[in-house]
């Protein structure tokens, strides 16, 4: 849980300079460096997005995956791997770009695979609009030392990507969940324009499982116009049905907040969307093996695995630090009250 010390830690990275709330035009004009809106992204080794439609099917800001490898507590400054790495989100709240955090924890006993310190038990990813990953982590310095103080002895890896492609066989143009919210937030921001309307956080259901994948692929080794099928995507869809299925994306890392790194952890990161079947063990796990062997053509070392996000964090709100412990209230309080109401249930029936 957060402490005071700890609040004062993410309000001594943060710089003064930095305005929190500031609306979606005055981000976007604030700085040379950032793309606008509509400017086509720089053309990709594995696609090229040369028409306004297929843009607006994929996420036009910077998608930041963080993954950890090793979950060791970032000992003297932090007591546990969790007070690290939350505040590194909430250091990442202040970056002038931040939208929303979506942190996920491995499915079904996430927080015990986290206290038992098992590599990758977690994954975060944050958005952050209108900034080009190659950019990112010189928007806020602030954040790459946030990084470095949240992580100690670790091995991370924060990694800024673009979206490439998108698999959304639901969706009628095709697009990504990511693009998608970003196109309802602009709605929102644009009709709440000169009003006090609050424009709410778009966040994950727990309940949906995410497969996350990493590859390190050779050059030109992904194909984004047949990705879903070279990485056993659609087969996945088969296994967990049209119904359940939500959709996937791809994404090319770009930079790490590491300055000297250059060989990254990954190529390419995919996020699949399997849907509420996470009470399947056996379907979750014959989705996920599915992937997992069409990956290894990719990279045999490829990661693969189920998640769940478990906490949705916006620009403001309560400090990701204190989660864990309002997760654990909420977890009890749920328990008493299916204790209570079975016992109501014996009680009738005596």
């Amino acid at each position: 849980m957060a402490t005071r010390a700890g609040d004062a830690r993410a309000r001594a990275t943060t710089t003064t300079r930095v305005r929190q709330g500031v609306r979606f035009g005055a981000r976007r004009a604030a700085t040379g460096r950032r793309r606008a809106v509509n400017e086509a992204p720089l053309e990709t080794a594995t696609r090229r997005r040369d028409d306004g439609a297929s843009a607006r099917r994929v996420y036009d800001g910077t998608v930041l995956f963080h993954v950890y490898d090793t979950l060791e507590a970032p000992i003297p400054i932090f007591g546990t791997f969790l007070e690290g790495a939350l505040h590194v989100v909430e250091v990442a709240r202040f970056h002038p770009n931040f939208v929303s955090a979506h942190f996920h924890y491995a499915l079904g006993n996430g927080e015990e695979r986290i206290d038992a310190r098992e590599p990758n038990a977690c994954f975060n990813c944050a958005l952050f609009d209108d900034v080009a990953p190659e950019d990112m982590f010189a928007a806020f310095s602030d954040f790459v030392d946030a990084v470095e103080m949240g992580h100690l002895n670790q091995t991370e890896h924060a990694l800024a990507c673009r979206e490439i492609a998108a698999y959304a066989p639901s969706d009628a143009d095709g697009a990504s969940a990511f693009a998608r919210t970003r196109a309802k937030r602009r709605e929102m921001i644009e009709a709440a324009e000169g009003s006090d309307a609050v424009v709410p956080v778009f966040g994950f259901d727990e309940s949906n499982v995410v497969i996350f994948v990493g590859v390190k692929a050779n050059a030109g080794g992904v194909d984004a116009n047949d990705w879903a099928t070279t990485f056993g995507i659609t087969s996945a869809q088969a296994i967990v049905g049209a119904g359940a299925f939500q959709d996937a994306s791809l994404f090319e890392v770009v930079k790490s907040s590491k300055a000297n790194e250059v060989d990254h952890r990954f190529t390419h990161v995919a996020r699949v969307s399997l849907g509420p079947v996470g009470q399947d063990e056996a379907l979750v796990s014959a989705a996920e093996d599915v992937i997992r062997r069409a990956c290894a053509a990719i990279d045999p070392s490829a990661l693969i695995a189920p998640y769940a996000c478990v906490y949705n964090i916006g620009k403001k709100g309560t400090p990701p630090g204190a989660l864990p412990a309002m997760r654990e209230i909420a977890k009890k309080k749920k328990e008493n009250d299916e204790m209570s109401t079975q016992s109501t249930r014996t009680t009738a029936d005596v």
